[in-house]
C-alpha cells in the first residue's frame, strides 16, 4: 500500500487531481455568472457541470498512465526511470495551481464588487416598464396535485384570486394574469421568468383537493438567486379557503415589508361566504379565459350555478355578463338569436351586479358593456371605466375597456397610454396587444399595427382575429395580394369571409361580387349588419352603406361603434346622413 501511495506521488496523480478540481471549480464559477448574463439556456450550465465531473476520472487515469518527457507525452511504462522528469513536472503543476487560484481570487473579487454593483444599477428600459421603487412579484399558477383535471380550475382560480388580492396593494407591482399564466406547466427557470415579467419575486405553490379537504403549499422565491424567502403548508377544510388566501397574501407582504413602507393586506373581499358559490365562480373564470364557444358556454353555466348558490354574489353576476357579452357578440362563433333580446339578458345581469356592489370593479365593467354595446352611450361607458380605474388602477379588464372607449371617442393618444400601462402590468396580454394594434390601425399607423399584431401571434400562433386585422392593414395600404394571403390564415370564419368580400369588391367583377354578397347576407342576415355596412362602404355605395348602418342601429349590432373609427367609412363621414348615425352614440 505504501508503495502505491509513493507511486501516486511520483507520477503527480494527486497534483493533477488537485489542479483539475481547482480548474473545474473556477470554470463553474465563471459559467454560473456569465451564462445567465449572455442569456444562454439553463441546460448548458448543467451540461458543463456534467462534463467537468465526467472528466475527473479520465484526468486521474491519464496522469497515472502517461508522463510528460522532453520528447513529449509518453506512456509511463515506456519511460526509463533514470530519465524521468516527474519532479520538474510536479513543480510546474504547483505553479499552475497557484496561477489558477490567483485567477479565482480575482474573479471572485470582480464578481462581488463590480458585477454585483452593476446588477444593482436600474436599467432605464426596465424603469420605463415597471417602476423599480416598488417591490415586484408574479403569482404563478399553482400546480394542481389532485390527480383530477377537473380540479384545474380551482388551483388556477386560487392563484388568480391571490394575484388580485396582492394587486390591491398600491406599493406592490404585480405582474398580470396573462403573463404569469404563460409559464404554466413550463418548469422554466425562475431567473428567466423574473426577467421576462420584470419581477424580483415569484409566488408559486400547489393545491391538493380531496373532497372537502385542502392541502395548499405556497412559497415566495427571489428570482435573482432562487432563494426561498418563505414557504408554508396549509392543511384545512374547504370552508377555510378565504382565510387561507388572506394568510398567504399576508405572509408575502410580511416578507416584503422592508420595501412596502408598512403596507398591509386588506381582508379579501370575494363577495360571498358561500364556498360552493365561490367554487363555481372560480370555475367560470377558468373557462372564460379560453374563449372557445364550448368554454364560454361552460363559463356561463358555472356563473349561473354560483348565483344559484348565492343570489347576492355580485362578482358572479358581473362574470356572467362578461361571458354573455362574448357569446352573444359572436366572439368565438357566429351569434345566434336577436341582439336586442340577448342583450336585454346582459342588461338584467349587469344591473343586478351593480345593485349588489356599486363600487366593485367587475360590476362597473359589466355596466360599461351595457353602456357601450347595448345603449351606445359612449360618455357613460367612459365614465364607468374612469370610476373603475380610480379604485383599481392596474386592473387589466378596466384598462382594456377604458382604452376601447377612448378609441371610439377618437382619443387615440390616451387610448395608447392606457394600453401601454396595461402591457406594463401584463406584458403577454393578447387582448391588450390586439386593442393597441387597433389603435394604430384606425389612427393611420398600420406598420405599427402589423408589428403589434405579429408580436401577439409570435406568442400564440393562429389565435383568432389577428390575421384578419393584419389583412385589413394591408388593404388600407393597398396591398391586395398580401391581404389575401394573410386573410386566408384567419381561423374565425365570419371574419375571414367578410374580408374576402371586401377584397373581391376591389378586384373582382361586379356580378361575382354581388352574388357573393347575396350569399353572405343569406348566411348571416342581420346578425352581421355592421359587416354588411363595411362591405358596401368600401365599395362606395353610400345608400346601401347607410341602409345597413340603420339596420345595425335597429338590431343593436355590437359592431356599430366601429363605424366611428374604421377607415372604410371615411367617405361616408362626408355624407349628411353621418351626423345622425354619430349622434346615436351620445356624441
Amino acid at each position: 500500500m505504501g508503495n502505491f501511495i509513493e507511486e501516486l506521488k511520483r507520477r503527480n496523480v494527486a497534483k493533477v487531481a488537485l489542479v483539475y478540481i481547482i480548474a473545474g471549480w473556477l470554470t463553474m464559477q465563471v459559467v454560473d455568472v456569465m451564462f445567465p448574463a449572455l442569456h444562454l439556456p439553463e441546460w448548458l450550465i448543467s451540461a458543463v457541470a456534467a462534463f467537468v465531473l465526467i472528466g475527473f476520472p479520465f484526468a486521474v487515469i491519464f496522469a497515472w498512465a502517461f508522463e510528460m518527457t522532453p520528447e513529449g507525452l509518453k506512456r509511463e511504462r515506456d519511460v526509463d526511470r533514470s530519465e524521468s522528469i516527474t519532479p520538474q513536472t510536479g513543480q510546474k503543476l504547483n505553479h499552475v495551481a497557484m496561477i489558477i487560484l490567483a485567477i479565482a481570487v480575482v474573479f471572485l473579487l470582480v464578481d462581488k464588487f463590480a458585477i454585483q454593483v452593476d446588477k444593482d444599477v436600474p436599467d432605464t428600459a426596465v424603469v420605463a416598464t415597471a417602476p423599480e421603487e416598488k417591490p415586484s412579484i408574479a403569482v404563478l399558477p399553482f400546480v394542481n396535485m389532485s390527480g383530477d383535471v377537473e380540479n384545474e380550475y380551482f388551483s388556477d382560480g386560487l392563484s388568480e384570486e391571490l394575484l388580485n388580492l396582492l394587486a390591491k396593494i398600491p406599493q406592490l407591482h404585480v405582474a398580470g394574469r396573462t403573463s404569469s399564466f404563460k409559464f404554466k406547466g413550463t418548469n422554466e427557470d425562475l431567473r428567466i421568468i423574473g426577467e421576462a415579467l420584470n419581477v424580483a419575486h415569484v409566488l408559486e405553490g400547489s393545491v391538493r383537493k380531496s373532497g372537502a379537504r385542502l392541502r395548499i403549499t405556497a412559497q415566495l422565491i427571489d428570482t435573482q438567486n432562487g432563494y426561498h424567502l418563505w414557504s408554508e403548508n396549509y392543511d384545512r377544510e374547504l370552508t377555510d379557503i378565504f382565510a387561507i388566501q388572506d394568510e398567504i397574501a399576508g405572509h408575502v407582504v410580511e416578507e416584503l415589508k422592508v420595501h412596502l413602507l408598512g403596507a398591509e393586506v386588506t381582508a379579501a373581499t370575494q363577495g360571498t361566504t358561500n364556498v360552493e358559490a365561490y367554487n363555481q365562480f372560480l370555475r367560470g373564470n377558468y373557462f372564460i379565459d379560453d374563449t372557445s364557444a364550448e368554454n364560454l358556454e361552460k363559463a356561463r353555466i358555472a356563473y349561473e350555478t354560483a348565483i344559484e348558490f348565492d343570489p347576492n354574489f355580485a362578482r358572479a353576476y358581473a362574470g356572467l355578463a362578461s361571458a354573455l357579452q362574448q357569446i352573444y357578440s359572436g366572439w368565438a362563433s357566429s351569434s345566434g338569436g336577436s341582439f336586442i333580446e340577448n342583450f336585454q339578458h346582459i342588461r338584467e345581469v349587469a344591473d343586478k351586479a351593480i345593485e349588489l356592489d356599486p363600487n366593485n370593479t367587475e360590476s362597473l365593467i359589466a355596466q360599461t358593456i351595457v353602456a357601450l354595446l347595448i345603449n351606445w352611450d359612449l360618455p357613460t361607458a367612459h365614465a364607468h371605466t374612469e370610476k373603475a380605474l380610480e379604485t383599481s388602477p392596474n386592473d387589466l379588464a378596466a384598462l382594456g375597456w377604458h382604452a376601447a372607449n377612448l378609441v371610439f371617442l377618437r382619443k387615440f393618444d390616451e387610448a395608447e397610454a392606457a394600453l401601454t400601462k396595461a402591457l406594463e402590468v401584463d406584458p403577454l396580454s393578447l387582448a391588450s396587444m390586439r386593442t393597441l394594434g387597433d389603435v394604430y390601425m384606425v389612427s393611420g399607423r398600420c406598420d405599427l399595427a402589423i408589428e403589434t399584431y405579429q408580436r401577439a401571434l409570435n406568442l400564440a400562433p393562429d389565435t383568432g382575429r389577428f390575421y384578419g386585422r393584419i389583412a385589413r392593414c394591408k388593404l388600407f395600404q393597398g396591398d391586395l395580394k398580401a391581404a389575401m394571403t394573410l386573410n386566408a390564415r384567419e381561423p374565425v370564419n365570419w371574419v375571414r369571409e367578410t374580408n374576402e368580400l371586401i377584397i373581391l369588391g376591389r378586384e373582382g367583377s361586379i356580378e361575382e361580387w354581388q352574388a357573393a354578397v347575396t350569399n353572405y347576407e343569406a348566411e348571416y342576415g342581420f346578425g352581421n349588419s355592421y359587416q354588411m355596412a363595411e362591405i358596401y362602404a368600401d365599395k362606395g355605395d353610400m345608400d346601401k352603406t347607410f341602409e345597413w348602418l340603420d339596420h345595425t342601429a335597429r338590431v343593436k349590432d355590437p359592431g356599430g361603434p366601429w363605424a366611428l373609427i374604421m377607415p372604410f367609412f371615411d367617405e361616408a363621414k362626408n355624407d349628411p346622413r353621418w351626423q345622425e348615425y354619430e349622434a346615436k352614440f351620445g356624441l
